[in-house]
């Protein structure tokens, strides 16, 4: 059996009447659905639960639980899927209390197959525009949350991704580190070799640095040359050593931009805080940047960590760490 395009499979069916469900069943398979059934409303909730459907039809008169309890149940559920529900009904007389309680759309009974079917092809194009949008939504946050240059995360996706970091400090009292990198002579690149070979080398810096970096850090474009790196449940020996890690993928390879060769390094202030910081994100962002300028005073191309609290009883590094760097 060939499935139409874009149709909206599986369909649960809710009816108390034997003979109609087992119609409504031979209508809705010859026509590319996958048919799920309940006798009444509570039925209907237990298959809910175990399984997603976009689309129900249900009668509205059964015993136990009927089809209005059922559709205001449904549209008290928090989904992400929209269901698009069909009344079947006898009486035109239920339609007003149908629609008040959520209902989408209504078949009278008996049903005609062609008005079933083409009713709910427009139930399918309706969720296929819904899907659609959402789609477009997700795609506009991405877009919203990323830095046109370097498609990492932007200043103001990294300002949400810190506080809830720094949340989650302060709830579970788990050590936080950042870094904060900033890259060395980024004017000089910018002056000798041209806007657009700077932007090559923030484009290449956001290739490199995510190589070594772990997979749950965060990393994202601060502000012109600045990175900033969201390191949770991280002490400070391991955050240094991250950013060690980091300071030297940037610099064991020159940028090439059209043919040229530029020498890129750069300089990273690491913070942690413990649990025993009862300060603001702030004073820990403003910590993160007193020691990237430190690093830069002391001849650039460095690491510089500071930790603002004690971080309690916490793995150590072990004696054979090698923590390279100037």
């Amino acid at each position: 059996m060939t499935v139409p395009k874009g149709r909206t499979k599986r369909i649960l069916v809710v009816d108390d009447d034997r003979a109609t469900r087992a119609m409504l069943q031979r209508v809705l398979t010859a026509d590319g659905y996958d048919v799920v059934s309940a006798e009444n409303g509570l039925e209907a909730q237990d298959k809910l639960n175990a399984h997603a459907y976009q689309l129900v039809l249900t009668d509205w008169s059964m015993p136990e639980m009927d089809g209005q309890a059922l559709v205001q149940w449904l549209r008290q559920r928090a989904t992400e899927e929209y269901i698009y529900v069909i009344v079947l009904t006898g009486e035109k007389d239920n339609l007003t209390q149908a629609f008040e309680a959520g209902a989408d759309d209504y078949v009278t009974k008996p049903f005609d197959r062609e008005e079933l079917l083409a009713r709910l092809r427009v139930g399918n194009r309706i969720l296929k525009l819904q899907a659609s949008m959402r789609e477009a939504e997700r795609r506009l946050r991405q877009i919203a949350d990323r830095d046109g240059l370097t498609d990492l995360l932007n200043r103001r996706a990294l300002d949400a991704r810190l506080a809830e970091a720094f949340s989650y400090f302060q709830r579970r009292g788990r050590p936080l580190s950042i870094a904060l990198l900033d890259l060395d002579h980024f004017k000089h690149v910018n002056d000798a070799f041209g806007h657009p070979a700077g932007d090559a080398v923030l484009r290449e810096t956001a290739r490199r640095v995510p190589d070594a970096v772990r997979t749950y850090d965060t990393l994202g474009r601060y502000g012109g040359e600045e990175f900033l790196l969201i390191l949770p449940d991280t002490v400070a020996w391991s955050a240094r050593l991250v950013a060690e890690r980091v300071r030297q993928v940037i610099g064991q390879t020159p940028v090439v931009f059209e043919e040229r060769i530029i020498q890129v390094t750069g300089s990273v202030g690491v913070v942690t805080v413990g649990v025993g910081f009862q300060g603001e994100l702030s004073q820990v962002v403003a910590a993160a940047d007193t020691a990237l300028y430190d690093a830069k005073r002391r001849g650039r191309n460095r690491v510089v960590s500071i930790s603002l609290a004690d971080e309690g009883a916490v793995e150590r590094p072990p004696p054979t760490l090698d923590l390279v760097g100037p």
